[in-house]
């Protein structure tokens, strides 16, 4: 194999009158590329021969790509990167590549290559040592005056019409997508990229589900229409960072653009983005999947502070399309904005076990809109703090279904899930609650209000306060329960079990039943629920669809009270009718 890169490499050295020293990659197909190597022969063949630039080491795998578009013969090319600033030195365009297009410079990805940073810069360093946090590995469009972003690339990264494709570990940064103008054109393979110098500046992306970006950060890079990242096709986001990012008009972070396809986004931060709708997401892809993610203080001047959902039915039949949030946080909504979520196009955001700032929680299964309680969101801080809403409040089912096979960790690194429910939002609380429930349930059965819940430990509990809710909002404390538990300690399941009579209830008990009694028709008729939640969650582009109908107007939950008086909170349920 080695040769046979060697071979397409001369050839296509060759015709571009250059001879530069060879680059050979390992026999398992790897490049070591290390901006402060010292010595070497510089052929990628390990950290001691890196290559000093990024841009060299695509430029040479594109090159055999031009020789043979077949040339991995189904196997890949992984290119481990050292920590460090690399800034993209070549035109993007297939026909002028080998040279210095200036602001149409960008690191061009082609199919079946994976680039994998966060390595150390010194040693010999294999994957265990690799951090993606602390030894970190920018690609920056900031090639001219340092820090005056008019001269900066349009477009850091370009992966276009590439279906394998892998970036993990990398922050990108400062492109400066500001063009009016549309020749000459930009080529490359799989597409061309003319129309679009305005968007994308992080980022210009395409492919399926095998196009994937996990460990990444997307921050300061400017458009003068969309997005840092202009996403056609599905791929999968997965433990991203999209901050401080600028469009002037739509998706200030991500701008998801095919409406056949459904793209997933994993444990994600977006936070400091701006744009006139859509400062975090301007989304166009249907069947959208937002899971575990955090967003938080971001700037629409006009509508959808968090996500600007434009949609309609693509005419392909498929009643299942409607972009969905789950387990997620959307708060902190800045002045000006009229909404946090705007949905347009006929195909609403479904919205399910998450907090979203308004004047009421969105339907759907254990959503609210209580403050999340962020460690300290002024410094950037959005891990959570104890007592928080959003802890243990996840569904467990919908995450590991929309998992797809990456690591069980939240956007920190840590445990993705401690205690026996997920959080929402992309960080996991890593402090162990003193009690951890196991089921918990409530009726409506012979005028009486029924709960029923068990606990698997409990450590210096004192008692529980059941409380009760018309919108998910509002809450009424209707009995308070003492722990079973030895001195507020056990190690042993313990079963609680209250009947409250309506008539004893502060609420009404006519306004109690028409609820719940009206939620039962509506059940009965899922044709025309209005709180229907179909989510399509798959693995691997396989079509698993997850369905959760959401109906009824009555809400419970335990409030766990300390022996020194700290309150947590347990998942809100529905109460329903036996």
């Amino acid at each position: 194999m080695k040769k046979t890169y060697a071979l397409f490499f001369l050839l296509s050295m060759c015709c571009a009158g250059v001879l530069p020293a060879q680059i050979t990659p390992t026999n398992d197909h790897i490049l070591y590329v290390n901006k402060a190597v010292s010595g070497g022969n510089g052929n990628g063949s390990s950290w001691a021969n890196a290559i000093p630039e990024l841009a060299d080491a695509l430029k040479w795998a594109r090159a055999q790509y031009d020789a043979n578009n077949n040339w991995l013969a189904g196997d890949s090319l992984r290119i481990y990167i050292a920590e460090g600033t690399y800034k993209p030195l070549y035109d993007a365009d297939n026909g002028r590549y080998q040279n210095d297009g200036g602001r149409d410079n960008a690191f061009v990805i082609i199919n079946r290559v994976h680039l994998y940073g966060g390595f150390p810069s010194t040693g010999n360093p294999g994957m265990g040592q690799r951090n993606w946090k602390t030894h970190i590995t920018t690609l920056s469009g900031d090639i001219g005056i340092p820090n005056d972003p008019s001269d900066n690339v349009y477009h850091v990264l370009i992966s276009m019409g590439s279906g394998n494709v892998h970036l993990d570990g990398l922050k990108i940064t400062g492109g400066n997508a500001n063009a009016t103008h549309q020749t000459p054109g930009v080529r490359i393979p799989g597409n061309d990229i003319t129309y679009i110098r305005n968007t994308g500046a992080g980022s210009l992306l395409s492919g399926n589900h095998s196009l994937r970006l996990s460990n990444m950060e997307i921050s300061g890079n400017t458009a003068a229409y969309a997005g840092a990242g202009y996403i056609f096709g599905a791929p999968v986001f997965f433990n991203i960072t999209v901050r401080n990012n600028v469009a002037t008009e739509r998706g200030g972070g991500l701008f998801f653009t095919d409406p056949r396809v459904n793209p997933i986004v994993l444990n994600a931060l977006f936070t400091g983005n701006t744009a006139k709708n859509g400062a975090a997401i301007y989304n166009r892809a249907d069947s959208l999947i937002l899971v575990n993610t955090t967003i938080a203080d971001n700037v629409a001047t006009l509508a959808g502070s968090g996500v600007f959902s434009d949609v309609s039915d693509p005419g392909m039949g498929d009643p299942f399309r409607n972009p969905v949030l789950i387990n997620s946080i959307l708060w902190n909504q800045q002045p000006g904005a009229i909404s946090m979520i705007q949905n347009a196009g006929g195909i609403p955001m479904k919205v399910t076990h998450s907090i979203v700032q308004g004047a009421a929680p969105p339907s759907g299964t254990g959503n609210s809109n209580a403050n999340p309680l962020f460690t300290n969101a002024g410094s950037g801080n959005y891990t959570l703090m104890n007592g928080s809403p959003a802890i243990n409040t996840g569904s467990n089912q919908l995450w590991n279904a929309s998992n797809i096979g990456e690591t069980a960790l939240d956007l920190a690194g840590a445990a993705r899930l401690v205690g026996n429910a997920i959080d929402m939002g992309a960080f996991e609380s890593q402090t162990a609650l003193p009690v951890s429930f196991g089921s918990f349930r409530a009726t409506l059965k012979n005028e009486q209000l029924v709960f029923h819940w068990s606990t698997e430990t409990e450590t210096n509990n004192d008692h529980f306060l059941v409380q009760v809710s018309a919108d998910g909002a509002n809450w009424k404390t209707v009995q308070t329960v003492q722990s079973k538990a030895m001195a507020g300690n056990s190690h042993a399941a313990l079963e609680y079990a209250v009947a409250i009579p309506l008539a004893t209830l502060g609420l009404s008990a006519g306004f109690l039943l028409l609820g719940v009694v009206a939620s039962n028709c509506r059940r009965r008729a899922l044709a025309v629920a209005a709180f229907l939640v179909c989510f399509l969650i798959f693995a691997c582009r396989k079509n698993d669809r997850i369905e959760s109908a959401e109906t009824g107007t009555l809400y419970a939950r335990l409030v766990q009270v300390d022996k020194d008086g700290t309150e947590r909170v347990s998942k809100i349920i529905q109460v329903v009718q036996e």
